[in-house]
């Protein structure tokens, strides 16, 4: 399956996802120690990790907004499972409200990252 940004495959988006979360999963047993490891090595390590998530949310928040258009650009094409128009359209406008306020969530997100990260800086010294 081709997996690059300007590859392809309906299932790239898909195979970003699962990385994504795959990573994160892994952060957190890394971070925790779970992984058997000693966890995080430094305050540097941290606002190196902390800089990284605020980017990962950051590209997160900019991804919601494409995902509730494709839907919607989808639903005007008729191109989503032939159903009900009133119950077809509540579906979109739903998933495209949830998505506004996720990206609305994720954009905060990132910013307590960000404010983490400073802070973290501070260590350092």
């Amino acid at each position: 399956m081709d997996a690059s940004p300007d590859g392809g495959t309906e299932a790239a988006a898909t195979t970003f996802a699962a990385r994504a979360q795959e990573a994160t999963r892994n952060l957190y047993r890394q971070a925790s120690g779970l992984d058997g490891g000693g966890g995080l090595g430094s305050a540097a390590e941290v606002s190196e990790v902390l800089a990284s998530l605020r980017l990962l949310t950051e590209n997160v928040g900019r991804s919601l907004p494409e995902l509730g258009a494709w839907l919607e650009r989808r639903m005007c094409a008729g191109d989503l499972p032939q159903r009900e128009f009133d119950a077809i359209t509540r579906s979109v406008f739903d998933a495209a409200s949830a998505l506004a306020r996720a990206q609305n969530l994720t954009m905060q997100l990132s910013q307590e990252l960000g404010a983490a990260e400073v802070a973290s800086r501070e260590l350092m010294a």
